[in-house]
């Protein structure tokens, strides 16, 4: 269950909930009249992490592709 703390007491300890929120990883809310706001940590993401594999996309034999030559089919226009 996340800490909650009105605003004025934020204001006056920002630098040590910021702190407690990075260290604990633990959320803090901030009430405020109308709703409430959380405060919570980060956790950065691998940017490939979200890739799904596709096995048996290759149609064929993988080893042909490493040896793949273009040297007929280019034709650089000058």
């Amino acid at each position: 269950m996340p800490t909650r703390l009105s605003a004025a007491r934020l204001h006056d300890e920002l630098f040590s909930t910021l702190d407690h929120v990075l260290a604990t990883g633990e959320p803090v809310e901030i009430e405020r009249p109308g709703g409430s706001v959380r405060i919570v940590r980060d956790i950065p993401t691998r940017r490939l992490a979200g890739l799904t594999p596709h096995p048996g996309t290759i149609n064929g034999n993988p080893d042909d592709l490493a040896n793949l030559s273009w040297k007929q089919a280019w034709k650089p226009s000058l």
